[in-house]
């Protein structure tokens, strides 16, 4: 194998552009015509995002390198493992040296931390460089400790996976609390004379509020599907963890159980989305008012998106992982909730139609 196509899959590329889209989807998804539609949909100057698009995208290169830091140190570390569970796919000591890999980890983390370091000085927060440290360290340990222990690796990666998409929003929020006076005094200018600056200011947190509660809610989602996805790779290598005495849930505690907490956790899931499905329609329910005409719609297309692109395939997954038997069965789940993230993340780009164009 070419030893540039051999890195490109060490990294887990496609795994990486999920990860960037992700943290995009929630910058112009979510968060943009949130802010639009609060300025009035108008494009004011100084109403908008406070993070420049190429501190943003050093955000998204740093975040997918530490990503891809973690990608090369855990195939490092599991190519015992891997020679039972994947051999066809083990890249480092094959075609890529050991030594190799573990400098590519080392100057690929090295880089992620100093633009992380550049954007927590760019910003005035020097706090946010834990944000760098921290991921890349849990990854490390993920590798060599936690993901043998018990549940910890399984809630580790899932909270890092969270972390994708919260990131993308605290970095802006922050930017935008910070100048919201000056965002204020803009829009004061574009009101009634004498609108009180307090309403404005009031308003303006309200707004940003909400894309929290938004930014919250698609991090939540995120530990969720990854919580079941990393179950069910958990059993899916079974074999291998047991022959390494790798403490896995499937492996402690067999993998029925395993597959009975994986279940659990869907419908969990399912329940919650369901919750919100239902806070929807009760707070739109619709009437002669145009404008109440228009909340009801948008309350029933994403009750309909959330029911047909995940709560359903979400129940096959269920249905399926209760009848999977061999370990292709359980590759097959994995990919299953692979999709069904990705189409939560696909949600952004209703929201934006919904609120920019309904």
């Amino acid at each position: 194998m070419n030893p540039i196509v051999a890195f490109i899959r060490l990294i887990r590329l496609p795994n990486l552009l999920i990860i960037v889209l992700t943290q995009y989807a929630i910058r112009y998804g979510i968060i943009y015509p949130i802010i639009f539609s609060f300025s009035g949909d108008q494009n004011i100057d100084g109403v908008g995002f406070k993070m420049e698009d190429w501190d943003f995208f050093l955000l998204s290169l740093s975040t997918a390198m530490i990503a891809a830091a973690g990608y090369i140190i855990n195939d490092y570390f599991d190519v015992k493992v891997d020679r039972v569970n994947r051999p066809d796919k083990i890249i480092v000591g094959k075609y890529i040296k050991r030594r190799v890999a573990m400098g590519a980890h080392l100057v690929i983390n090295a880089i992620a931390i100093l633009i992380g370091a550049y954007l927590a000085y760019k910003i005035g927060n020097w706090k946010l460089i834990f944000i760098q440290v921290l991921s890349a360290g849990a990854l490390w340990y993920y590798s060599t400790l936690f993901k043998k222990q018990v549940a910890i690796g399984n809630v580790v990666v899932a909270l890092l996976a969270a972390l994708v998409p919260f990131v993308a929003g605290l970095y802006e929020l922050i930017l935008q609390y910070t100048f919201s006076d000056d965002t204020v005094n803009i829009l004061l200018f574009q009101l009634e004379e004498y609108t009180p600056f307090e309403d404005v200011e009031f308003a303006l947190i309200a707004t940003l509020k909400i894309i929290m509660y938004w930014v919250l809610g698609f991090s939540f989602f995120a530990f969720i599907s990854t919580m079941i996805r990393e179950i069910i790779k958990d059993i899916e290598d079974y074999d291998g963890d047991k022959k390494y005495f790798s403490n896995t849930l499937a492996v402690v505690y067999g993998k029925e159980k395993a597959k009975i907490l994986a279940q659990g956790i869907g419908v969990i899931m399912i329940g919650l989305i369901a919750y919100y499905q239902y806070t929807q329609l009760q707070e739109n329910p619709g009437g002669e008012d145009a404008v109440q005409a228009k909340a009801q719609t948008k309350a029933l297309i994403t009750v309909m998106y959330f029911l047909f692109t995940v709560q359903i395939p979400l129940l096959y997954v269920i249905y399926k992982l209760k009848l999977a038997t061999i370990k292709t069965d359980y590759t097959k789940l994995s990919t299953s909730m692979k999709f069904i993230m990705l189409t939560g993340i696909g949600y952004t780009a209703l929201f934006y139609y919904l609120i920019i164009n309904i």
